[in-house]
């Protein structure tokens, strides 16, 4: 049986063996002492949400999502991440893991989401067309960033 629940504190050991094992797929080199201090951080952050798919009581594919605000959108929400292990694909978990963060985000007036598509998840899993299918539009912008 699988369920889809909000992530609490104590599930922080558990996310980030399936965050190292989503970024190792996705050639993201965030060390794992950094990503179990941020999901500690964002477990606890009312602007942030990280959803659990768990099969049996075993986690088997998370998401997470932030709210922001901004000019452009108003109030918008990032899906930050979409992970479900490989031998749960295709059975419908990343869509109701999808639906959590996004139904989390209307619930707090946001009316767009955006996301953020890695080559290596593109070549590997053509994502792409997945979220096409689900209504997102590429937005032909260029994502950059530089650490301060």
């Amino acid at each position: 049986m699988l369920t889809i629940r909000r992530a609490e504190l104590a599930d922080v050991p558990a996310l980030a063996r399936l965050y190292t094992a989503f970024y190792r797929e996705d050639a993201i080199p965030t060390p794992v002492d950094d990503i179990t201090e941020n999901l500690t951080v964002m477990v606890q952050d009312d602007r942030a949400g990280i959803w659990v798919a768990e099969a049996d009581d075993v986690p088997v594919g998370m998401s997470s999502a932030t709210v922001t605000f901004g000019v452009e959108f108003g109030w918008a929400c990032e899906l930050e991440d979409l992970y479900v292990v490989p031998s749960y694909r295709g059975l419908g978990v990343s869509r109701k893991l999808l639906d959590a963060a996004q139904d989390w985000a209307k619930s707090r007036g946001v009316r767009t989401v955006i996301l953020v598509i890695t080559p290596d998840a593109e070549n590997d899993q053509g994502l792409t067309e997945y979220y096409r299918k689900l209504g997102y539009v590429d937005s032909k912008r260029i994502t950059m960033y530089r650490e301060i």
